[in-house]
């Protein structure tokens, strides 16, 4: 509980301090380790260099004087380079022309060791291997003599015939002491070592991690209480800083806050993306009603001029008619008093014709003007019965002019209530213009669909379009594209006025260069409708 609790430098500093522990300890065995095996092998060597010297000397004295020198041997054993030294002699097997100096060569051999009971010996004057051997805490080396042919000329035995072996000894307490010593140093080293390496990883560990971790700690601490409105020193690390979480170093309290703040982004985004749907749905519905108001709008400015040029319209055409039907009076009263064969006669006709074709105008006005006001009588019809009676009335006429006509009616249509004659004239109107617009050859094509529970009557035409700048124009009063003067621009107008008083619906589309579709939408009649004007 103590290490968890632990600042993050202690928490290093004891994760480290065992690794390098356990380190230093190996590289001491097994330095150790080598070194004894090192002196091993160098007293290995050692011991088989002294054997050869002892057996070149035990072979030299006795090819000279037949026996070996006590006092050499006495020297051999009291060698300084090892603790005990002995010479062990195997079966001599000596020739028989040697026996005569049995006697002196029995007393030069009885201070060497015969064949012992030893099995390392055994081995050795058996395999004529050398023997290498650790005996706890000594180094025991045994090294055969071999027969070489200058010993054949006193022992009859074959070459390489172990005559005897030398058994040499050397403690190994040089290697121990040296070994303790070695721990002492690295003992040292590492005290000294673990000093000078702990000052600098601090420094350098504070200087490049604790302090940056430390201003991250207290910038998390300031974001968490400014999100979550806690409280604590934000300047304190492992104290208040952790408030209530002192169980966490400053990695831990850093991953704490930081789960906080993605829990918290997360839950923020979910809002803001719920915020962002319902703000799209309220633009939608902000936009519908725009479009509906500014439908209304537009709809309460076509009124209003509606209203407005009908007043006008009608005491114009009112003070108009009264001297205009006077005028037409008069040169109908003329026209009777003078003969046809007259230059005159032909001079008051032309006057009757523009004054009639001004009464026309006055007649179009007025009509206009009483179309808010007169109510005519309707009736239950069938729109395609009178669609069909418009085509047989202008398909020969527009033949003429090279424009054809095409007709597609759906078959039983359901009928529609209204003013036959005041639709007849928008259906007209309709027509006469796109004849207008089209430059020979051309064609007309007149529908007639059900679409939901209104019927739709379209009328293209492949003539010259309208301008997109004036499609939104084309149903205000007075407003024309014709270059000729043949109205006063009031045809759509009262169209437009028509429709919307049988409840109904007109629009236009329309590509310059192409043609132009008008389509007039009028509701079904209802069956309380059918039933009083059947």
């Amino acid at each position: 509980m103590t290490f968890k609790r632990g600042s993050l430098p202690r928490k290093i500093l004891l994760g480290i301090l065992p690794l390098f522990v356990v380190f230093v300890t190996l590289s001491v065995i097994f330095q150790n380790h080598f070194q004894e095996q090192e002196m091993i092998n160098e007293a290995s060597v050692a011991a088989t260099t002294y054997a050869s010297i002892i057996r070149e000397s035990m072979v030299s004295m006795m090819v000279n004087d037949l026996r070996v020198d006590s006092t050499f041997l006495k020297r051999v054993r009291n060698l300084a380079q090892f603790d005990t030294v002995d010479v062990v002699i195997n079966d001599l097997h000596l020739r028989p022309e040697i026996l005569k100096g049995l006697e002196p060569l029995h007393r030069s051999h009885s201070s060497v060791p015969r064949a012992s009971s030893d099995q390392t010996v055994r081995d050795v004057l058996d395999s004529g291997e050398n023997i290498f051997v650790k005996e706890g805490m000594s180094f025991r080396a045994v090294v055969p003599f071999q027969a070489t042919e200058v010993c054949q000329r006193c022992h009859a035995v074959r070459l390489g015939y172990v005559l005897g072996a030398a058994d040499l000894r050397v403690s190994l307490d040089r290697v121990a002491h040296a070994s303790a010593e070695n721990w002492k140093r690295s003992a040292i080293i590492f005290v000294l070592f673990s000093l000078a390496a702990g000052t600098f990883a601090m420094i350098i560990f504070s200087k490049f991690v604790t302090k940056p971790v430390d201003k991250l700690v207290r910038a998390t601490t300031d974001i968490s209480r400014d999100i979550f409105g806690e409280r604590g020193d934000s300047g304190q690390v492992g104290g208040s800083l952790l408030n209530g979480h002192r169980s966490l170093d400053e990695l831990g309290y850093l991953g704490l806050r930081f789960d906080q703040m993605r829990a918290t982004i997360r839950q923020k985004v979910m809002e803001i993306d719920e915020a962002r749907t319902k703000l799209s749905a309220r633009n939608v519905e902000l936009e519908r009603a725009l479009d509906q108001l500014r439908t209304a709008q537009e709809e309460i400015v076509r009124n209003e001029r509606l209203a407005v040029a009908g007043r006008m319209t009608a005491q114009l055409s009112h003070e108009i008619n009264n001297p205009i039907h006077n005028i037409q009076s008069l040169l109908e009263s003329s026209l009777k008093k003078v003969e046809k064969t007259e230059d005159v006669y032909e001079l008051i006709s032309i006057a009757q014709e523009e004054v009639n074709r001004m009464a026309s105008l006055t007649k179009q006005m007025l009509d206009f003007s009483r179309g808010n006001s007169v109510q005519e009588e309707r009736q239950t019809f069938d729109v395609g019965a009178l669609l069909n009676e418009i085509v047989v009335i202008f398909r020969d006429r527009l033949a003429g002019r090279q424009i054809g006509m095409a007709v597609s009616i759906a078959d039983a249509l359901p009928p529609i209530h209204g003013s036959r004659d005041r639709l007849k004239q928008v259906f007209l109107n309709l027509i006469i213009n796109a004849a207008d617009s089209i430059t020979p050859p051309g064609s007309i094509t007149l529908g007639c669909r059900r679409t939901g529970d209104v019927i739709a009557v379209r009328v293209t035409d492949t003539g010259c379009g309208i301008n997109p700048d004036h499609l939104g124009k084309i149903f205000d009063a007075f407003f024309t594209t014709k270059k000729e003067v043949s109205g006063v621009g009031l045809g759509l107008f009262v169209s437009y006025g028509i429709v919307q008083q049988h409840g109904g619906d007109i629009h236009a589309s329309s590509e310059p260069g192409r043609g132009t579709t008008f389509t007039v939408e009028l509701p079904i009649a209802r069956n309380s409708e059918a039933h009083s004007t059947g």
